[in-house]
Order: C-alpha cells, then structure tokens, then sequence
C-alpha cells in the first residue's frame, strides 16, 4: 500500500501556527515529519524558500533545497509511516508540481500518493485575524483603517481561486473545515493518523490582539518615526491589562456589506464544491465596530503616559476611535 505525502499548504489565519507547534515537537511515531528546513514557528518555510529561491524574504537562510530533500529522504527510510510538509507559503506557489517531483525524486523508489491538506475558515473572522496580524507584525506595520483593508484584500482571502489551482495539480485535495476553531488543530493531526490520545495539549501560539490594543498599535504604526519608536511604544503597550484576546469583528457593516456579494460566491463554491459551510458570523457586523470606550481609552493612556510626545501623539491617534470622542479627553502632543 502507497504511502502519503501530506501537504499542508494553509492556508494563512486557520490554525496553521498551532499545527505546526504540535508536529515541530513530534517524535514521528504517528507521522513523519521532517525537523528539516524549517521556520522558527515550526512550519517548512525555509524548505519552500529555498527551493523556490525566494531569498528576499526576511530571516531566509540560504540552504542547498536538494540537500534538505536528500535529509527528508533520508527520514523517511528509517519507517514505512506517512511524510507530512506543512507551509503556508505552498499555497501561494504556481509550480506546486516541481516542488513535489523534486521530492519525489530523492524519495524513490518508495511510492507515495499525494494528498494536499487545505483549510477553510469563515471569510469575514479570517479577514479580521489577517488584519490583526499585519498591525500586529513589525515586518508589515500596517496603517490602513479595517474597511478599507477588507475593500482591498477580501479578494486573497477567498478559496475557489486557490482550491482550483490546486486541482489542476492533479493530486488528491483534502478541505477541512476551521470551525469550530476549538478543536481545529486536533481535527487536522486524526487526518494525519493521531488517534485522540496521541493529540497533546495544542499550544496557544501567534494570540490576536484585543480590539483595544489592536488600535493602539495602529495608533502606533501611524505615528512612530522609526521602527526603534514603535518597538517602545508597543513594549509600553504590552504592560496594559488585556492586551492579547480573541479576534474581534472590526469591519463595519457598509464595508462588509460592499464585498458580501463575493464572498458569497466564495461560500456556494465551498457547499457545492466540498459541501463545507459556516455558520454567520457572530456578533454581527456593527455601524462601526472599530471602537474603544473610555476605560479602554483609559488603559492606553495610562500604558503610554511616560512616553513623552510619542506617548501624547499615541494617545490623539487612539482618540479618533474613542466612542463618542469628546475633544477635551483627546490630548494634543507637547510642542
């Protein structure tokens, strides 16, 4: 009987980080997965990089791929066990074919069936961790207002232009379904071959920021003059109760309602195509969900009160999205 070569390609906001901690930590008993080119988050991002010569990329390595998949190989000899890649990074890729005969090649002359593992998350909660993520990563220091990064993104954040590249691979596509998010990570590992008492405690990792936090370090990315400024203003932030939490529903109702006609043509193509659905999202979307009230307001001036100007300007910014924002309690920067 075939063995199988998983690739899990993602993709990006559905329980990848969680995924990835669990099988980096494994001791492939269950599934072979190669310690081989990967990330500091556990994923195979270094093996994709490199293979794809992706070398712009920040903190890639350059490594020869041939040699890395001479070591997989190599794991691979010492059982007859499944293998398992998994990188969001695959999903984005267009030669998904060269990626897989190149290991392939150094995996003969043990054949292997060819599974690609996807994900599958409700649009408009994976739009809002895409979003809290690049506020969040230094690296993308993001600035846009929530609408308008939906109006602009929502159109990477579907799936029947990515599940349909897929197909024409020619390898088999397995669609899992995000929700409920509780036991995502679980869910993935048993189609990988875990039985429920071989899964551990999943990790928490890559937390969201809390919607009060989230515009602080908006705030944050907009007014700091050098990433040296935004590294202070953030690691004052850290000290302020509250601020990793869920992610939140941050778009408005006009702008969901603007891109809702795509996206629903998104989700019919799930149903009929895999017979995947979600359920609405909950809560539903607010006149302006993108708000801090005064004791949130309160946190964030206490946490940045002694950062002088930077902390003052912080503080104007946040204000913008004080609910019913009274001027006096919006303080201007020290001249």
């Amino acid at each position: 009987m075939a063995r199988t070569l998983y690739l899990h390609v993602g993709p990006a906001k559905t329980g990848t980080s969680a995924i990835q901690g669990v099988l980096r930590r494994h001791d492939n008993s269950v599934v072979i997965y190669p310690k081989i080119g990967l990330w500091k988050d556990g994923s195979h991002h270094a093996l994709v990089f490199n293979f794809f010569q992706e070398y712009g990329r920040t903190g890639v390595k350059r490594e020869d791929a041939d040699l890395l998949f001479a070591k997989i190989a190599e794991e691979a000899k010492q059982s007859q066990r499944d293998l398992a890649i998994s990188s969001e990074a695959l999903s984005g890729q267009r030669n998904l074919n060269e990626f897989v005969g190149a290991l392939q090649r150094h995996l003969d002359p043990e054949p292997f069936r060819v599974e690609l593992v996807v994900v599958v998350r409700e649009h408009f909660e994976r739009a809002a961790s895409a979003y809290n993520q690049r506020v969040k990563a230094a690296e993308t220091c993001e600035r846009r207002d929530p609408d308008q990064f939906l109006a602009e993104q929502i159109g990477g954040l579907g799936y029947a232009g990515l599940l349909r590249r897929l197909a024409k691979t020619g390898f088999d596509i397995a669609v899992l379904n995000y929700h409920p998010a509780g036991n995502c990570a679980a869910r993935v590992l048993e189609h990988l071959g875990f039985a429920a008492h071989q899964i551990c405690d999943v990790p928490f990792l890559n937390p969201s920021l809390s919607r009060k936090a989230l515009i602080a370090v908006l705030a944050a990315n907009r007014v700091a003059p050098t990433r040296r400024d935004r590294k202070a203003i953030v690691s004052a932030l850290l000290k302020m109760p509250g601020f990793y939490g869920h992610s939140r529903p941050v778009f408005g109702r006009e702008a969901a309602a603007k891109v809702e006609s795509n996206i629903a043509l998104d989700r019919n193509f799930l149903e009929t195509r895999y017979g995947e659905t979600f359920g609405a999202p909950d809560p539903a979307h607010a006149e302006n969900a993108f708000v801090v009230n005064r004791q949130e307001f309160a946190d964030i001036a206490d946490a940045t009160s002694n950062l002088g100007n930077l902390g003052a300007a912080v503080r104007e910014e946040v204000g913008r999205y004080l609910r019913h924002a009274p001027a006096e309690i919006v303080e201007k920067p020290a001249p």
